[in-house]
């Protein structure tokens, strides 16, 4: 339930659950974080079993943004997100 509390109390915070059933995402090749820095940058820090890789080159972070995209389609929006917590949460 923490989680949930801190997604009702941090307004900059976007949780989205990626169903089970969608056995393809653009996720399965690990997990990113996007980044943006004071300057207005962005950049990719993409994670794999091999290790991590900054990604700069502005094509390949556009790239990426866009699977981000795809990939917060594919998820459950964050209300249907918040209440599969809570049911799940409750069956604890």
């Amino acid at each position: 339930m923490q989680l949930l509390e801190c997604m009702e109390g941090m307004n900059h915070l976007t949780v989205q659950v990626m169903p089970s059933e969608q056995h393809m995402h653009v996720a399965l090749n690990g997990p990113m974080q996007l980044m943006c820095t004071a300057e207005g940058r962005n950049l990719v820090l993409a994670e794999s079993q091999g290790g991590g890789r900054l990604i700069s080159r502005p094509e390949q972070v556009g790239d990426m943004f866009d699977l981000f995209g795809i990939l917060r389609a594919q998820a459950l929006d964050p209300w249907k997100s918040a209440e599969f917590i809570e049911t799940k949460a409750r069956q604890l």
